[in-house]
């Protein structure tokens, strides 16, 4: 059951991630206004490996103890969040010109992907 939930996932991310692409790209092209960073392929990139990563380990946790799956989530998401806070700080000091676009994409992006994640850990945990 653990692979046909990897795939099934795997299939639906890449077609949400795909979506935000399509969105994104056109935002940038038609409401320049909105100032989305221009290195925000790479953002996203990043976002959807990194959460399938992410999810990956923490759906094997899922079907072992609630202890050890509340462990792994909680330590996951606490690295996560350093990691990331780490890019935005090091990007921002690097880059100040783009560093409120880029801030705001992350974060924009960072809670599409975790409203993701959260739905379908909680679709997987309702099939156990």
């Amino acid at each position: 059951m653990l692979q046909s939930e990897k795939i099934k996932f795997t299939l639906g991310f890449s077609l949400y991630t795909l979506l935000l692409v399509l969105i994104s790209f056109g935002v940038a092209q038609w409401l320049p206004q909105l100032k989305i960073t221009p290195v925000y392929p790479y953002i996203l990139l990043f976002f959807y490996l990194f959460t399938l990563f992410t999810f990956y380990a923490i759906l094997k946790s899922l079907h072992g103890k609630i202890s050890r799956f509340t462990n792994t989530y909680m330590i996951i998401n606490f690295l996560k969040l350093v990691l990331f806070s780490i890019i935005i700080f090091i990007y921002a000091y690097l880059n100040r010109n783009d560093a409120g676009s880029f801030v705001i994409t992350f974060f924009v992006y960072y809670l599409f992907f975790t409203a993701y994640e959260v739905v379908s850990l909680n679709k997987a945990n309702k099939k156990l």
